[in-house]
């Protein structure tokens, strides 16, 4: 009955993969992948690769199919739906990594095996795949450690390669690809834990295991903004000095004009979109006042590249004033909902 319970719950997990792109075959024109992930990557500047960049690009791309390949196998034989459900993810994985080799016309690694299941170009992720796959037909508790660990390694190597990257289109992508496999770890650890088994991490530091179990499942599409890293629809709170107050046409219809100011943070400057002039003839803001704003980021955005934040609230103690301007936290729900 235990193994029952906890198989079923297995199957509702949500596995919050990247972006909505099509599962199954990658795109072959990095123009037109559908879902909102890669439609804003292709958006962004094509920067020259280093060698570097290309060895981690090629390498990532096998190592998503390593956990694809290894999930499958591990679902034939214990026919739990977790591992399916993140084979799927880790294939949409996969498509956004053909999505830049395709960008920047490389070779890829996947396609000279024919992307056959349990082959792979590179010898070390052949080893890992008998290795992993062996090692999780032990038994079911097995297989979701093989489970953890796969995402495990799969965090640490894309921290690394993180690091080895000043590409915006690139880091993005990992970025997502980072997000989706905590949501995995979250998963498969989750399920351990039922069973009274506690995963040791093995590749990242216990801290940060330990910050992703404790955290909730992330959802929507992570975005660079000012070297961090905000998730649409996500609220954040920036405090900093204006600098510049004006009027800007809409961002959605150029007739009607919004109340703008910049405001100087210790990440650079921020443009904030308070509210168009029909709500707000005049604000009681000018530069030098040192304010607090939370906001978000609104999808479309990133699409017209638009950068900055939409201010939900804004205070200004120099003036003893706060501006309530809309509702974040109903913004969060109506997306959370939505993404489910």
């Amino acid at each position: 009955m235990r193994k029952l319970i906890v198989t079923m719950l297995s199957g509702m997990v949500i596995t919050g993969s990247l972006f909505s792109c099509a599962t199954g075959s990658a795109a072959t024109n990095a123009t037109v992948l559908p879902g909102r992930g890669p439609a804003y990557v292709a958006t962004l500047p094509k920067q020259p690769l280093s060698k570097q960049e290309i060895k981690d690009l090629l390498h990532m791309r096998e190592e998503e199919k390593l956990a694809r390949d290894v999930y499958t196998a591990l679902y034939e034989m214990w026919q739990m739906p977790v591992f399916r459900n993140i084979a799927r993810s880790e294939q949409r994985h996969m498509d956004m990594l053909k999505f830049l080799i395709d960008r920047y016309n490389l070779e890829d690694p996947v396609a000279k095996t024919g992307d056959k299941p349990g082959k792979f170009e590179n010898k070390k992720l052949q080893k890992l795949y008998t290795k992993l796959v062996k090692q999780g037909s032990k038994s079911l508790i097995d297989a979701l450690e093989v489970g953890a660990t796969v995402e495990d390694l799969d965090i640490r190597d894309l921290q690394d390669a993180l690091k080895r990257t000043d590409n915006r289109d690139i880091a993005t992508v990992y970025e997502n690809l980072m997000k989706g496999s905590r949501n995995h770890m979250r998963a498969f650890t989750a399920i351990l834990r039922r069973y009274g088994i506690e995963y040791k991490p093995k590749f990242i530091t216990p801290s940060e295991y330990r910050a992703i179990i404790t955290s909730k499942h992330e959802i929507g599409v992570v975005y660079g903004e000012n070297g961090k890293s905000v998730t649409a629809y996500q609220t954040i709170t920036v405090k900093g000095i204006v600098t510049k107050v004006y009027q800007r046409p809409g961002y959605g219809n150029k007739k009607v004009v919004w109340w703008v100011v910049e405001v100087k943070t210790p990440n650079g400057k921020e443009e904030i979109a308070i509210a168009p002039i029909w709500l707000y003839p005049s604000i009681d803001i000018v530069p030098g006042d040192r304010i607090s704003v939370t906001g978000y980021v609104p999808p479309f955005w990133r699409f017209r590249n638009i950068k900055g934040l939409m201010a939900c609230t804004i205070k200004n103690p120099k003036r003893g004033v706060t501006y309530k301007i809309r509702n974040c936290n109903r913004l969060n729900r109506r997306f959370r909902f939505q993404n489910r």
